[in-house]
């Protein structure tokens, strides 16, 4: 793991990480809070056949997580028959 300078996420600075998967097959760069609570802001997956980036925000804040509508939902016993 390298620390590497300060950066900006969403407005607020953050600490940089980047860990390396071993043989250099990728790395992922952690950009955690600098300021109040070291919450992960983003993190950035760069490899040889992808790359991603996942960003968070509203820490602490409640979900409304519903179940989907009877309509949406797959009855997986019907597959492979």
């Amino acid at each position: 793991m390298t620390k590497g300078k300060p950066a900006e996420v969403d407005g607020a600075w953050a600490i940089v990480l980047k860990v390396t998967e071993a043989g250099d097959e990728g790395s992922f760069t952690f950009c955690i809070a600098a300021e109040g609570e070291p919450y992960i802001r983003k993190v950035v997956y760069e490899g040889p056949e992808y790359h991603s980036t996942t960003e968070f925000s509203a820490f602490d804040e409640p979900l409304n997580v519903r179940p989907p509508a009877e309509a949406d939902v797959l009855d997986m016993s019907v597959l492979g028959r």
